[in-house]
Order: structure tokens, then C-alpha cells, then sequence
């Protein structure tokens, strides 16, 4: 053999070896412990320039000699970090629709994808790394995956299937306004979790600015703004100053387009305290007249009709009923005298236990969707005011309600009545520090007996 030929027939055998050394293409197979055809593919997608590396578990998830075997195919994809987003979405979507192909043909296989990109870190969690970005794989993967590579270039310190960590709240108000501008739904939130931010409907700038405000008042050591609306817990005492204050901020805040509930949780969630942002209802729960129940004529409004006088009306209770942990009862006027007679507004009610004294701090608040208006009564007839109360406990405290004093509207002398249930007296589970629930004044009331259907009984003797 010639020299020159034998030089370089070296030369390229030097050349292949490098080649291989560089390659490495036993390295597509000597990590991958699935089946040959799942190894080949991860290998084959490894090939991709932007894709860093592909692993696949696969294991066998139920026997069946009969129809064959089903099993589970875990695919990770690692993508370069420093990919541009839209190059990282097109990446993914191809590798996904490659995936998705090879599945198609086997039988009885179920497959997930996950994408990853970031220096991997140990979670404390056996076989569990975790990565700076970490995308499962879905129908809209392209789009998820461009949002997690943009928050992740925008600072987020972690990124996962359509949420964001950021170091701060500056970093937080970039992801922010990232995702308005491009109206897409995420979850937003601290490393300390301290302020969260969740939706599935496009981040409101409003709404998340309210959620950051309300973040840096003072005592307020958590927030979270989510579909239910705004929880803020504080480090301070319900009755303390600081409470007050994020109190009254979140009443007097400027109302938001749409109404937003917020609660309000003191030190050791001891006390919650409920309301709407600036104060602002949703329209269901804004006050109206309350509508009559079918075949319900209303009586005539009579502008001259004098207002009614105490010795008008005759008080009267029905009796109490339940329902799925909810206790309800009426209370009904009846106009005695011989010409029809106005009123407006609430009765007057006070809960007195056996030993005929007030029950302590139990209050009476309005029914919010109904609103008080005058109601003329013709003579004979009667009107009604609801109650409603949640169940309370009376085995630690049988001080229980066993009579009311009503006065049928502010200044007239209280009629003393006692709740009967076929004719027996009856106590109520009201306790001191409990809520009641009131309507107005009103001629009927839909779901409620008619006034006239209400248990007459005399009333008591005046204390």
C-alpha cells in the first residue's frame, strides 16, 4: 500500500474518531432505560438545535395478557434558556407534535410532556428536580410556552404552567403589566407568598394594583386577590388601630368597575370581617322593592293615608321554622283600626332569654336586597317583616331567646311576645353576639306565609 494512501486512510480514521468522541451517540442510550423505539425518538429530538436534552420514563401500569399491556410515557424536554420565546413556543410545538405522532402509534399509552429550561436544582425530594421554568406539555403549548420564556426573561426567579414568582413587588408589577398588555390569564405571585395574585380570566390591572396597595399597608402581613375576591390578613387585633385603618381604606377605596368582595382577617384569624370595595354591590345585592308573589294584588299607595299610630296595630309571630341549618321567622302587624294607615321602615326588636333580660350584642341587620319602602295598610289587613338566622349552638349555653319585645316602628312602646309552636311556647337558638337577619315593613313576601296566615296571638302586656 502506498504511503500517501495509507496516510490518508489514518487521517480519516483519526477523523471519524473525533467525530464520535464529539457526537457521542451512545449518550442518546446510555440514560434512557424505556424501550429502544422511546429512546430512538428522544434521541432523534435531541437533534434539534434549542433543545438541550430529551429523557423518557416508561414503565408498564397494568398487565393484561389478553389485550395487551397499558403503560405510562413520561417525557422531559430541556430547552435552551436563552431561546427567544417564539423560537421556544415553535420548539415545543414541534417536539409536542412529534411526541404526540410516536403515541398515536403505540397501543394502550399514555404520555405527558414536560418542558423545562434553567439550571436544575434539588428539590429535597428523591427523583424530584426542580427548574426555573417548568411548562407541562398541553393543546396550547406554543402559547404557554412564549409566556413562560417572556415572564422568565422579565425577571420572574421561577415560572410554571401559567404562574410567576418574583423576586419583589417591583418584579411583580413588570410580570403584571407583561400580562395585561398581552390579555392573558396568570398567577402572580412573591416568593414569600405574601402577596398572591390569581385568575383565570386576563389579569385586571385594577384589580392587581388594589391587591398590591393593599399589600403594603401597615399590619397587613398577607394578601391574596383571587375569583372569591380580597383577603387581607393583619397582625393586628380586631379592635386595634391598625385594623381600623385597613378597614376604612378598603371601604373609602375607589370602587372598581365590577364590584370586588374583600374580607378582612385579624391577628390568629381570631375575627373576619367582611364588605365590597368602596363600598360597591354587585347589582343583585343593591336594594330594591321586594316583588309580590304571584296572584298578589298590591294595595293602593295612598299619598293622604296618615301614618299609622301604636294603638293601629295589633303585633303578632309566627311560628319559627328551619331548613338546612337556617332558622326563620315573622313578625306581623295588623291594622285594627277602621281606615287604612301607613308605615315605613323596620320593627323594632329586642331577644330577652328566660329570665326576661337582653340578650347581649346580638344584631339586627337589614336584608341587603331589600329595600324599605312605605306600605299603606287598608283596614283588617297585615303586614309582615321577616327574620332569618344562621343555627347557633345551645349546648354550652341554654340562655336561648324565649321571648321578644317589638315595637311596631321607633318610639312606640314594646309589646312583649312569645314564640309558639302549636300552641306550646317555644325558645329560639338566638345568643347573645349572634345576627339576625331583617326585612322591612312589607305587604307579602315571596316564599313567606301571607301576614294573615300568621299564628294570632294576643299581645303580652307591655313592660
Amino acid at each position: 500500500m502506498k504511503p500517501l494512501r495509507l496516510g490518508a486512510m489514518i487521517t480519516a480514521l483519526i477523523l471519524a474518531v473525533v467525530i464520535v468522541l464529539i457526537w457521542k451517540p451512545w449518550d442518546a442510550f446510555s440514560s434512557c432505560d424505556a424501550a429502544k423505539e422511546y429512546c430512538a425518538l428522544a434521541a432523534q429530538l435531541d437533534q434539534r438545535e434549542g433543545i438541550d436534552s430529551t429523557s423518557v420514563d416508561h414503565e408498564i401500569t397494568s398487565v393484561d395478557a389478553k389485550d395487551g399491556n397499558s403503560s405510562q410515557a413520561s417525557w422531559t424536554v430541556n430547552l435552551d434558556e436563552h431561546l427567544a420565546p417564539e423560537q421556544a413556543g415553535d420548539i415545543a410545538l414541534w417536539a409536542s407534535s412529534r411526541i404526540q405522532a410516536f403515541i398515536g402509534q403505540q397501543s394502550k399509552v399514555h404520555s405527558s410532556v414536560r418542558f423545562v429550561a434553567g439550571e436544575p436544582q434539588d428539590s429535597g425530594v428523591p427523583d424530584l428536580v426542580l427548574y426555573p421554568l417548568d411548562v407541562s406539555g398541553s393543546e396550547n403549548v406554543k402559547e404557554q410556552i412564549i409566556q413562560a420564556f417572556s415572564l422568565r426573561q422579565l425577571g420572574a426567579h421561577s415560572v410554571g404552567q401559567g404562574s410567576a414568582v418574583a423576586k419583589d413587588v417591583p418584579g411583580l408589577r413588570v410580570l403584571g403589566g407583561y400580562a395585561a398588555e398581552h390579555d392573558e390569564p396568570v398567577s402572580l405571585r412573591l416568593e414569600d407568598s405574601s402577596l398572591i395574585y390569581s385568575s383565570d380570566q386576563r389579569l385586571d390591572l385594577a384589580e392587581f394594583d388594589l391587591a398590591v396597595e393593599a399589600a403594603a399597608l401597615d399590619a397587613v402581613e398577607s394578601t391574596v386577590f383571587d375569583s372569591s375576591g380580597l383577603s387581607v390578613h393583619t397582625t393586628a387585633e380586631a379592635d386595634s388601630e391598625d385594623t381600623g385603618r385597613v378597614k376604612d381604606w378598603l371601604a373609602k377605596h375607589a370602587p372598581l368597575e365590577q364590584p370586588v368582595a374583600f374580607t378582612l382577617s385579624t391577628a390568629g384569624y381570631a375575627d373576619v370581617i367582611e364588605g365590597w370595595v368602596g363600598g360597591k354591590l354587585p347589582e343583585s345585592l343593591n336594594a330594591r322593592p321586594a316583588p309580590l308573589p304571584d296572584n298578589v294584588a298590591a294595595w293602593s299607595d295612598d299619598p293622604a293615608a296618615p301614618a299609622c299610630g301604636q294603638d293601629d296595630l295589633e303585633l303578632a309571630l309566627g311560628s319559627p321554622d328551619a331548613a338546612l341549618g337556617s332558622r326563620y321567622m315573622a313578625i306581623s302587624a295588623k291594622n285594627i283600626s277602621t281606615a287604612p294607615c301607613a308605615v315605613e321602615g323596620y320593627p323594632q326588636v329586642r331577644f330577652r332569654n328566660s329570665q326576661g333580660q337582653a340578650q347581649q350584642d346580638v344584631r339586627l341587620v337589614p336584608m341587603a336586597s331589600i329595600q324599605s319602602q312605605r306600605v299603606v295598610i287598608p283596614a283588617g289587613e297585615s303586614i309582615l317583616s321577616a327574620l332569618k338566622w344562621n343555627a347557633m349552638s345551645t349546648a354550652n349555653d341554654p340562655d336561648a331567646t324565649t321571648s321578644l319585645g317589638i315595637g311596631a316602628a321607633a318610639g312606640f312602646e314594646s309589646a312583649e311576645l312569645v314564640p309558639e309552636v302549636q300552641g306550646a311556647a317555644t325558645s329560639l337558638d338566638i345568643l347573645d353576639g349572634g345576627e339576625v337577619a331583617q326585612s322591612p315593613w312589607l305587604q307579602a313576601l315571596d316564599g313567606w306565609p301571607a301576614p294573615d296566615a300568621v299564628g294570632r296571638q294576643p299581645s303580652g302586656g307591655r313592660p
